[in-house]
């Protein structure tokens, strides 16, 4: 029987069920740490919030663990990682300076092992762990920070989800902080202004300066970074610096992880982490395969859908599994309409300009909006377990405005909108547009997931009582990341983003113009360089605006004030109309110990040890 033991893991958790940026790692309790090392002000302008423990047991080296998922990573290249697949194995590969305890969300040391924070507020010395070693025996010195924060992330032809989130708004344009090395240890990071959020910000990844040193830049109109460590890449010869690193690699079929050696920390009593020898995620065509491989014993933790809960509930006790229910997710689902007024090289619009006039008018987004039964979706998809949205602010962050203003079900009213914006039924009962045009798009989800298949279904119906017609386009969810991010060619789309319970910065990217999240209207100056760009409304820029101030904010009234006014803007405007937000309910099997659910962890299991001593396998 295989032993199952306790484990440390880092999730680097990216914006939902597909493209996120709020960036969250977790560090275990029992290492051996000062806690008096930390120095300087860690204010982040937020509530404090109440202090809790969780003291790990030791555990015994050795045993495995198994996950699924509905699809591997499609990169094991940290910074070109876009989607959670990648990033739920990249951040078990990597860490960064700091981290944030998902139990007590304070701000914690992880490659660093102290800060000090300048009375100025602009000044941040971080001190690096004493030997620390990268998986192949090279030191990780102040060298690989400054590397990867000059070279990589303030890198414009790296495609990458952290730049935006440190770029420092000033009088004078967007500033990427100065990042200095002092010594081989020491690193001093440098802001424009004070900036609420930066020092929670700085858990991006570290990367090796001695393997991508020469590949970030622009040689013959390629950057050889982008195309290193890709999915053909030799795994075992990835170089890491967090709890695993890759074994083995089987496209279609599995991800194997085995301890780094060279991993810094360990337990108490001198124990090196993690204690397992293999980490496992295997590949599942749907996520009733999921569950079906939990049920069978053949995976040891689960995310549960709502109809998960009411099949596993009843054999918790005869299976010897606990289900967790943490509340409501922190992330959001939502409906999008394309609105981007993009031209290709070729001229030719991204978005057909008949169907983007529809799109970018806030009468039409508010009828849909009025035509989507969230009520009817919690019941006959969640089984009465989600509640409606109305913010793209997680319901469990503290700038969270339970005030946002939303759209009730209402058909009637639907029309009316429609009618105001010049919409009409022609005698069959089909919606025209003021030009006689048929009003007919596709909408586009992720293929294999049940319960956004049944909510599609739910808005086609309602909106084909409002003469619309609908093309309904399951596709891969790598496909429609590339539709969202390179080709643009989509024109309705139902998606998710994972959102941050603690700050609302973690979001910048889905604001900026620029940002690679800013997905119902992408095609800036900078990314769509060989054709014409979208323009853009002026509620853009004021939502962007807000959240500039936001996070040079400290007083924390004043703070709420900006981000409540951005979220009455998005949601008058609607460039996402929010549906539900599901609970978020965990499974575990009864022989891992060390187990402490939080709704502030990913998966709400990732963030801790595991112990246990043998694997169960059901009979």
């Amino acid at each position: 029987m295989r032993q199952l033991s306790t484990y440390n893991s880092y999730l680097k958790l990216m914006l939902g069920a597909g493209l996120a940026f709020s960036l969250l790692t977790a560090c275990p309790s029992n290492v051996e740490e000062d806690p008096g090392a930390m120095q300087g002000s860690t204010d982040t302008g937020t509530e404090t919030i109440e202090k809790q423990t969780f003291e790990p047991v030791i555990g015994k080296p050795g045993g495995t663990r198994v996950i699924s998922s509905m699809s591997l990573p499609k990169t094991f290249n940290a910074y070109l990682a876009a989607e959670t697949s990648s990033t739920d194995v990249t951040g078990l590969m990597y860490l960064g300076l700091v981290t944030t305890d998902p139990v007590s969300t304070e701000v914690t040391p992880s490659l660093a092992e102290s800060w000090v924070i300048g009375d100025d507020k602009l000044t941040y010395t971080f001190k690096l762990r004493e030997g620390l070693v990268w998986s192949d025996g090279k030191p990780i010195t102040a060298d690989d920070v400054v590397f990867t924060y000059n070279e990589i992330v303030d890198n414009t032809d790296i495609p990458n989800n952290f730049r935006d989130g440190l770029l420092i708004p000033t009088a004078d344009g967007d500033k990427f902080p100065e990042v200095t090395k002092i010594d081989e240890r020491t690193v001093q990071f440098k802001t424009a202004v004070p900036f609420v959020p930066f020092l929670r910000g700085l858990s991006d990844p570290i990367m090796p300066k001695h393997i991508f040193e020469g590949s970030t830049k622009l040689t013959a109109g390629k950057v050889s970074f982008n195309s290193m460590w890709g999915l053909n890449s030799d795994v075992t010869k990835i170089v890491v610096n967090g709890p695993w690193r890759i074994k083995e690699y089987v496209a279609g079929q599995r991800i194997l992880m085995e301890p780094n050696p060279n991993y810094y920390l360990k337990d108490k009593e001198g124990n090196k982490l993690p204690y397992l020898t293999e980490f496992t995620t295997m590949e599942v065509q749907s996520l009733d395969t999921s569950v079906i491989k939990f049920d069978a014993g053949e995976t040891d933790s689960l995310s549960l859908r709502a109809e998960d809960y009411d099949l596993l509930e009843s054999k918790q006790e005869q299976d010897k599994f606990t289900i967790k229910n943490l509340g409501p997710a922190t992330g959001t689902l939502f409906v999008m309409f394309n609105m981007s007024t993009a031209k290709t090289k070729e001229g030719k619009p991204v978005v057909d300009p008949i169907k983007s006039k529809w799109f970018r008018n806030p009468k039409f987004r508010q009828a849909m909006a009025h035509s989507i039964n969230k009520e009817g979706i919690i019941q006959s998809i969640y089984k009465g377990r989600a509640t409606p949205q109305t913010s793209h602010i997680s319901q469990q962050n503290p700038f969270y405005n339970p005030n946002t203003p939303g759209y009730e079900y209402d058909l009637k009213l639907a029309e009316e909108k429609l009618t105001e914006a010049g919409f009409k039924k022609n005698g069959q009962g089909q919606l025209m547009d003021a030009e006689g045009h048929l009003v007919e798009f596709s909408l586009v989800t992720n293929a294999g997931n049940t319960q956004r298949d049944a909510a599609c279904a739910i808005l086609r119906k309602d909106w084909s009582r409002l003469g619309i017609n609908v093309n309904y386009k399951p596709v891969q969810f790598n496909i429609m990341v590339q539709q969202i991010d390179s080709t643009l060619d989509w024109e309705s789309m139902m998606i998710g983003l994972t959102g941050s319970a603690i700050e609302p910065h973690g979001g910048i990217n889905t604001w900026r113009l620029d940002g690679r999240m800013h997905m119902f209207n992408m095609g800036n100056k900078s990314s769509w360089k060989d054709g014409q760009p979208t323009t853009y409304e002026p509620w853009e820029t004021e939502v962007l605006d807000l959240y500039e101030k936001g996070a040079k904010e400290f007083d924390l009234e004043k703070r709420k004030e900006l981000y409540f006014k951005a979220q009455d803007i998005v949601s008058e405007q609607l460039p996402f109309l929010f549906t539900v937000n599901q609970f978020s309910m965990v499974a575990y099997r009864n022989n891992i110990g060390n187990v402490r659910p939080s709704i502030h962890g990913g998966s709400g299991l990732n963030q801790i040890n595991w112990n246990t001593d043998y694997h169960f396998i059901k009979e």
